[in-house]
């Protein structure tokens, strides 16, 4: 067994005090660890020109969260943030590598590949036939909740500004990080989330108004 170790980004939710461009991005990274998979194993699909079955790898994500600070006594460095496992679902949906083969959009015309499931350990598996994916939360399957921030948010409030279409525009479509799968591999993948503060929660949305102490 060989393995290693390479880098993979992935934009994270933007932060709304943040303009477009500004967008942080979290480092993730990603160990591909080589272990033999017997060919297609568990599926039926076979090559068209060969008749054999196909070969899979397997993604293994590893999902944590930490909980923001949002004012109050500041927390002990060595104490905080406290990271725990995170249980829940993300979406795989194929994806086209720009020329670095590091990023490509979320072209959500495309369907949904597959999705999988991290457990109360964080850990989740999921078979996958080789290409490159993306790993997305279900805001970003499609449109619903681009649509409905626009609407909802469309002309400022006394303490927020109106939603800033451009940034929302990358929110939904990235680029954001490619994950590759191969034939006989597993790629470990871990994803570290982090909660914002609720008055920073909404995607591209600015907030304006008092903060707590």
């Amino acid at each position: 067994m060989s393995s290693i170790t390479m880098r993979w980004w992935t934009v994270t939710p933007p932060n709304t005090r943040l303009k477009l461009f500004a967008v942080s991005l979290l480092l993730v990274c990603v160990a591909c660890s080589r272990s033999s998979l017997p060919p297609g194993k568990g599926n039926d699909s076979h090559d068209r020109q060969g008749g054999a079955r196909a070969e899979y790898g397997v993604l293994h994500l590893h999902a944590t969260w930490s909980e923001p600070w949002c004012g109050g006594t500041e927390p002990d460095p060595h104490e905080w943030p406290r990271t725990t496992p995170w249980s829940g679902w993300r979406y795989i949906r194929a994806a086209a590598p720009d020329s670095t083969g590091r990023f490509a959009i979320n072209d959500i015309n495309l369907p949904v590949r597959d999705s999988i499931r991290t457990d109360g350990t964080g850990n989740g598996h999921l078979k996958l036939p080789p290409g490159n994916y993306l790993l997305l939360d279900r805001d970003r399957v499609d449109r619903i909740t681009h649509d409905r921030l626009l609407h909802d948010f469309a002309k400022p409030s006394p303490h927020q500004d109106a939603v800033n279409k451009e940034c929302l525009k990358q929110w939904l479509h990235g680029p954001f990080g490619v994950i590759t799968i191969a034939a006989g591999d597993t790629l470990h993948v871990d994803l570290p989330l982090h909660g914002p503060c609720p008055w920073y929660s909404t995607p591209c949305v600015n907030y304006r108004g008092p903060l707590p102490p």
